[in-house]
């Protein structure tokens, strides 16, 4: 492959989800030039062959066809980020919460949330948010309507779960995210800005004397660029690359020291529609015995359950289908596993997805709620959207520690309503959140390595499209100040 010549510009933004969109729409709008490398195409060029169909207006069965023959998705990269290639959820839209809990050091239990930790202060967190929901709007995302009355009943008497959080979110479907993402493109483009698509990064090198060279496979054979700052916002099929350049260039890191891993409970929507009465996605959390966080995840209602290749294994995910909803509806219970001094989170829930995977001959594994409970499998195929599994007992092949945690979240769901999640609903695995290594960052996401950034899920602190794009903009803005700084202090010398 020939070299192309090297391309100079003021900063290099590595990923083409909320977290570098922002990130590199900040940087634009100050006056600055931004390169954006892209591993996959267009948005639309990179969705669903199923939700290409329904647009150009084949029918629903015409357009099913496509999914039955796609049991694993690979619609996770191009410019968007995987989340915007499916009607998805961005939450928090009246306010930022502290929708999480863990036990603190006085053994009390405490709420947090991962963005206010993020960036230092939840002032701060907040207000990008709530600038993150005004530039949605400014490219084209219709608004929501006005809250809903919240679901008081999710509440309970206060036994059933230690925090409860139904905080109103926004949905978007696939339609609002492709204009959002036009505008967006086509700002970036218009202003100074490089949206380069089917450039994979694969090295980021610290240059004597400040500044970085960055490469990239590309269509035409391998890119370098020369920058001034770095932004790194890939998603998590980038994780490998962003170990080994962790590593590689002296990036002050650990490994994580606690990582979530779990499930995806899927049952008719009618049975889970008391959980979804008034709250798109309700967040209920418990500690159990070891004092872990155990919580409820990207509730879908009238969703599918879909499953992706990752780390040599497979992994699950929720995917919401508010223009063409199911007869099911699905939720991720997670476990947030505190580990050992000197265990690698992302090892071992690397090494929880591949024991799932082993058993289930490579696909995941589903079995249902009686069959968890050691009660009898039922006859015949379960009734799950998963197209691909292997219909078997999740007790050989989940820690024990993690079906305990499964089943006592499904007991406190039928408390809170009986007959909530009946003995037929499917819970399949292996589902892995949180894996990258822990970066020491800054308050502004930047690394050891300065005018090095990571941001969105590569930042190793948080996930999500809005706290993806509030990161983008903290880091941008770091890169702003700095340049300003330095500016100043060369005038100076001068």
């Amino acid at each position: 492959m020939s070299e192309q010549t090297p391309a100079r510009t003021d900063a290099v933004v590595i990923g083409g989800g909320p977290a570098g969109l922002f990130a590199a729409l900040t940087l634009v709008r100050a006056g600055r030039r931004v390169a954006l490398l892209e591993a996959g195409g267009d948005m639309r060029e990179s969705l669903c062959s199923r939700l290409v169909a329904r647009m150009n207006g084949r029918t629903v069965r015409d357009a099913e066809k496509f999914r039955l023959q796609c049991p694993r998705c690979t619609c996770l990269t191009g410019l968007g980020g995987a989340a915007f290639h499916f009607d998805t959820n961005l939450g928090y839209i009246s306010s930022l919460t502290r929708s999480k809990i863990e036990t603190a050091p006085d053994g009390t239990v405490r709420s947090y949330s991962g963005l206010e930790r993020a960036l230092g202060s939840f002032e701060r967190a907040q207000d990008l948010i709530s600038q993150a929901y005004r530039i949605f709007y400014e490219l084209g995302l219709p608004p929501a309507g006005p809250p809903q009355q919240e679901n008081d009943s999710l509440l309970g008497d206060g036994t059933v779960f230690d925090h409860v959080d139904t905080a109103y979110s926004q949905s978007v479907t696939v339609d609002d995210s492709l204009v959002v993402i036009a505008q967006l493109k086509a700002e970036l483009e218009r202003d100074g800005g490089s949206v380069l698509l089917h450039h994979r990064a694969t090295d980021i090198e610290p240059l004597t004397g400040g500044g970085f060279e960055v490469r990239a496979d590309t269509p035409g054979g391998s890119a370098v660029f020369h920058a001034e700052d770095v932004i790194v916002g890939v998603g998590k099929l980038g994780l490998p690359w962003v170990r080994d350049l962790a590593r590689r260039i002296g990036v002050r890191h650990r490994p994580s020291s606690r990582v979530d891993l779990g499930v995806r409970l899927e049952a008719n929507r009618e049975d889970l529609a008391p959980l979804l009465d008034g709250c798109h996605n309700p967040k209920l959390s418990f500690l159990n015995e070891e004092g872990h966080s155990v919580r409820t995840f990207c509730v879908c209602e009238g969703g599918r359950v879909m499953q992706y290749g990752f780390l040599d294994a497979v992994a699950l995910d929720g995917q919401h289908c508010l223009n063409q909803p199911t007869t099911k509806s699905n939720l991720g219970i997670l476990t947030t596993v505190n580990l050992p001094e000197g265990a690698d989170g992302t090892e071992h829930a690397g090494a929880f997805a591949a024991r799932v995977a082993t058993y289930g001959g490579g696909r995941p594994v589903v079995s249902t709620v009686d069959q968890l409970s050691g009660r009898p499998a039922p006859d015949g195929p379960l009734t799950t959207s998963l197209i691909n599994y292997h219909h078997g007992d999740l007790r050989d092949c989940l820690p024990e520690s993690i079906v305990r945690d499964v089943l006592t979240m499904i007991d406190r769901l039928n408390t809170l309503h009986p007959g909530l999640v009946p003995g037929t609903a499917t819970v399949a695995a292996p589902v892995v959140e949180r894996l990258f290594p822990d970066l020491d960052l800054s308050d502004d996401l930047e690394s050891s390595v300065p005018g090095l950034y990571f941001v969105g899920d590569s930042s190793s602190k948080i996930i999500g499209i809005t706290y993806g794009a509030a990161t983008g903009m903290a880091a941008a803005r770091s890169v702003l100040h700095r340049r300003v700084a330095a500016a100043a202090t060369t005038g100076r010398r001068s």
